[in-house]
């Protein structure tokens, strides 16, 4: 558009009535998710040069929806059939986003999920059914959900935290009878009822590994721990006998809290920043009223990436392209 045509919009708009802004407002609201969300798209377009199929060399091949097509040049039929490929994907193939409908409501749906909105509130606010808005939740997630620290290393702190088992949304096959929201756990203090969760945090880069993990045994904290754990780390933990065994058994360094419940913390040596993530995790988890065990996972890889996400800017746009790189 032209100044002069920016000028008579200006001037159009001085004009309008209290409900007549608001349609306009919602019109724009609309337009805005459209080119934001279509930006991103554009982004990974161009960043596409292979097949994700057969990793072969891929071409343009027009648009559709709004969303870049492209075509896999492994057409040459004097290859052996069984290398031929020539299939069509979009910019989106590939990704959890493939396939769901609204591109225009992607961006908006990000925005809600970097607030942390409820499923009803993220239903009203885009105008989508709740059933909708809960399948593109877990959709968005599956990608930040495996997004965990490849190296903890110099001095990281370790702890578990604990959920109620919950069977949200399941309608057959439960181990129990079905309870009310918010009804307490029948036996006090660890049992099968609570849901171990690891969480290891760098104390000095504070990347977060998070992590369901089967039981406190040696063997199910290693199996979450160790893949993420350098070699020349220091490991920082409460009195656990678990983390001794896995120490000794794995030759890594450990450092263990005093058991003085007034005195915790000598020095350096505390579990400080893991116990004030959890508290940040446990806070954040309260507005869901109790998530489904099956999803605990997905909601740990949310909060993670919000979490680190206070460092820089936190844009839907920067969450949308954690979904779809």
């Amino acid at each position: 558009m032209k100044i002069q045509d920016f000028k008579r919009v200006e001037s159009f708009i001085a004009g309008m009535t209290a409900a007549e802004i608001a349609t306009i407002q919602k019109v724009v609201s609309k337009r805005e998710g459209q080119v934001e969300g279509a930006v991103v798209v554009q982004q990974r377009a161009a960043s596409i040069t292979q097949c994700p199929y057969c990793a072969h060399e891929a071409m343009k091949w027009g648009n559709k929806n709004e969303i870049p097509r492209f075509k896999c040049k492994n057409l040459d039929q004097n290859q052996d059939a069984t290398k031929v490929c020539g299939k069509t994907f979009n910019a989106l193939t590939g990704t959890p986003l493939a396939g769901l409908h609204h591109l225009d409501k992607h961006i908006g749906n990000a925005r809600c999920m970097v607030e942390g909105m409820t499923l009803r509130k993220t239903a009203q606010t885009l105008g989508i059914n709740k059933d909708t808005a809960l399948r593109w939740r877990h959709q968005f997630l599956q990608t930040i959900m495996a997004d965990q620290p490849q190296s903890l290393t110099g001095v990281v702190e370790a702890d578990e935290t604990y959920f109620i088992e919950s069977f949200k949304g399941q309608r057959q096959g439960m181990p129990r009878k079905s309870k009310k929201r918010g009804t307490p756990a029948k036996l006090r203090g660890l049992s099968k009822e609570q849901i171990p969760v690891l969480v290891a945090r760098d104390r000095a880069t504070g990347q977060t590994l998070s992590t369901v993990v089967a039981s406190r045994s040696a063997a199910d904290l290693g199996n979450g721990l160790l893949p993420h754990l350098s070699k020349d780390a220091e490991l920082i933990t409460d009195g656990a006998f678990a983390y001794r065994t896995l120490a000794r058994s794995h030759g890594v360094a450990l450092r263990v809290v005093p058991k003085n419940k007034k005195h915790k913390t000598i020095g350096t040596l505390h579990i400080n920043n893991v116990n004030a993530y959890d508290q940040r995790l446990k806070k954040w988890m309260d507005r869901f009223h109790g998530v489904a065990t099956k999803n605990l996972p997905n909601y740990l890889g949310w909060h993670r990436w919000l979490d680190a996400a206070k460092k820089r800017k936190t844009t839907a746009r920067r969450f949308l392209i954690a979904v779809i790189r």
